[in-house]
């Protein structure tokens, strides 16, 4: 096999490399928005669940004032039921401030109350803006599912497809040469067979020597960059 052949083999195994790490980041960021749109989903069910939980201790805490009132009032009424039975005038005058002062007591709960009945107000209507916004999170979730799952699938198959061509590919070099490549992969960032155009190495964008530009154009042997130590081949200038 000559040169310009492994050359050949080289670029193609690099470029399925590129491909898979393509697909496989696109699957990648498919499953971060699944998970964020999932996340949304149970972000708004938590929302709604909380702001109906609050809303139930305000209705709880508004029964609770309701019942001591009523409690109350009960006092009232006993209370002034027993007026005409008071015999000394000090022990009127006494359960008369009790049932004043038992009044008074009502006032502030009712107070109470009425504020009591704004929170509760305003705790609806943010348990149906949160309920609201709920549904249009799993609607949003439900109509996208299918979709993005089935990029996944895609995305699979890609990856199947792709599998199957790199080993065709590889199957058709040396142990030598594919070891060579993996070496040269392991060492550098990014492409590790870069063209060579004019003398300028595309992979640091250093000029090698004439001499060394001189030998690629032959395709005699295999090349690295002095400077960047990346697998690189001649290729004719662009115009």
């Amino acid at each position: 096999m000559d040169v310009k052949e492994q050359i050949e083999i080289l670029v193609a195994l690099q470029k399925n490399d590129t491909d898979v790490e393509r697909v496989q980041g696109m699957i990648s960021g498919i499953r971060e928005k699944r998970s964020g749109m999932e996340a949304r989903v149970a972000e708004a069910a938590s929302a709604a669940e909380t702001a109906a939980a609050e809303l139930a201790e305000l209705r709880k805490e508004y029964r609770a004032l309701e019942g001591d009132v009523k409690i109350n009032l009960e006092l009232i009424r006993k209370s002034k039921s027993r007026l005409p039975s008071v015999k000394s005038n000090k022990e009127y005058q006494a359960l008369l401030r009790q049932i004043e002062e038992t009044e008074r007591t009502n006032s502030r709960i009712e107070d109470s109350m009425l504020s009591l009945l704004d929170r509760i107000e305003a705790g609806e209507k943010l348990v149906a803006q949160r309920e609201q916004e709920g549904k249009q999170a799993e609607a949003a979730f439900a109509s996208e599912k299918a979709r993005l799952d089935g990029e996944v699938r895609n995305g699979k198959a890609q990856l199947t497809k792709l599998a199957a061509e790199r080993e065709r590919i590889a199957g058709s070099a040396s142990d030598a040469l594919l070891e060579t490549f993996n070496r040269t992969r392991q060492l550098v960032e990014g492409p590790a067979v870069v063209p060579v155009r004019g003398t300028t190495c595309e992979g640091c964008n250093i000029n090698i020597p004439p001499q060394q530009a001189i030998e690629l154009r032959r395709f005699e042997s295999l090349n690295f960059c002095p400077f960047c130590n990346r697998l690189i081949y001649w290729e004719r200038p662009l115009e």
